[in-house]
């Protein structure tokens, strides 16, 4: 198993996976990385390895947005919030399932 992390870049030092050598996206802000090295993650394997974290960055991502556009009017396009909504129950379900012990 491949321990991953967020780490919050303003540019990544390298632009290919540290997993797979794919060429990873130029994106400004929290991206995944490896544990034990700062190399970027492409999503594919993030997806692959750790599908809750990717699921939180895109949380974030949807959030980010949001509040760019909250800037600008006094509520954000219905489209956003549902982008946002949408973001938020991949991300829930992507969490392990707890089960409950009998008392």
């Amino acid at each position: 198993m491949i321990a991953l992390v967020i780490q919050h870049e303003s540019a990544s030092l390298s632009h290919t996976c540290g997993v797979c050598g794919d060429i990873v996206g130029d994106r400004d802000g929290p991206q995944l990385a490896l544990a034990d090295s700062p190399e970027p993650v492409c999503r594919d394997c993030g997806r692959d390895h750790a599908p809750s974290l990717v699921a939180l960055l895109d949380l974030a991502q949807e959030g980010r947005r949001i509040g760019r556009i909250g800037r600008h009017s006094v509520f954000p396009p219905l489209t956003a919030l549902l982008d946002l909504s949408r973001a938020a129950e991949n991300y829930s379900h992507s969490l392990p399932r707890r089960c409950r012990q009998a008392a």
